[in-house]
């Protein structure tokens, strides 16, 4: 099995992926990543002899540099120093498809792995309460909460909210998904119709990356209420919507990166030792 792995960038969960990866064995080597100091002075020689790279989750900003603090570190002198057949791990990767394609590297897209989506919807809906729970000037308990879309995310969050005590509603578009939520027995609505009205809720989850919240959605929730949009860009609102002050909208994606990077590294570890010993 592959052995030396280079970990670049990211938050807290590279710090802890790399802690993981210790134990398992690998010899490991970091750059700029949060709370460890560089095992090489320079980014040539920490990724040169790698038979692995672990980029951060997302793997890259706006303009296609890996993220990482306090300034992003460029992909292209990262991919030219790497040899042929080396993994590269991170994503989303569809932003630099082009480029990445012009190096003989093997890509293994976190965000492709349903197995990790799985795993990262627990830390992720924790968070989601966690935001809640600190915003919002009543308790959970009683409250009444929409979320919108039941994938993964979706169910994880209202079963916990459930939980709670909390009144919850589940918007989908499918309906066996509304029928499955009913059948957990959760309330059920049609996402972007919202028959049952939205001025009754006091906190709105949003997991779907897609225009769900229009101006006039937005307009129909009382002031007091609180917005979570937990989806990947672009988020929830319509296009050319400018986030509302009142009722508060908070953005919230990479979550278990923020909450619990320990248990997120651990889902990381796993989906590369499963990758790297099929």
């Amino acid at each position: 099995m592959l052995r030396r792995i280079s970990i670049l960038g990211g938050d807290l969960r590279q710090r802890w992926l790399a802690e993981e990866l210790r134990q398992c064995g690998f010899e490991v080597a970091v750059y700029q990543v949060p709370e460890l100091e560089n095992t090489f002075s320079s980014l040539q020689q920490t990724v040169k002899s790698a038979q692995a790279l672990a980029l951060p989750m997302p793997a890259l900003t706006k303009d296609g540099w890996i993220r990482a603090d306090p300034q992003p570190l460029p992909l292209i002198p990262v991919l030219e120093s790497l040899r042929p057949g080396t993994f590269v791990f991170g994503g989303p990767f569809a932003s630099a498809a082009e480029a990445l394609a012009q190096y003989p590297v093997q890509l293994s897209d976190y965000t492709l792995s349903p197995a990790l989506a799985a795993g990262n919807a627990v830390p992720t809906a924790e968070g989601a309460i966690q935001l809640a729970m600190e915003r919002l000037p009543i308790t959970l308990s009683g409250s009444r909460c929409l979320v919108i879309g039941f994938g993964k995310i979706g169910k994880a969050l209202s079963l916990r909210l459930r939980g709670l005590c909390a009144e919850v509603t589940v918007s989908a578009r499918r309906p066996e998904d509304c029928a499955l939520a009913e059948a957990l027995g959760l309330q059920s609505d049609r996402t972007g119709v919202y028959f049952r009205g939205l001025r009754q809720y006091d906190c709105v989850f949003n997991t779907v990356p897609a225009s769900v919240l229009l101006e006039e959605h937005i307009a129909a929730l009382r002031p007091d209420c609180l917005i979570v949009d937990l989806a990947s860009a672009p988020g929830g609102l319509a296009p050319g919507l400018t986030p509302p002050e009142r009722p508060v909208y908070l953005t919230a994606p990479g979550l278990p990166g923020r909450v619990a990077p320990a248990s997120a590294a651990k889902l990381l570890k796993e989906h590369i030792l499963r990758t790297l010993t099929p």
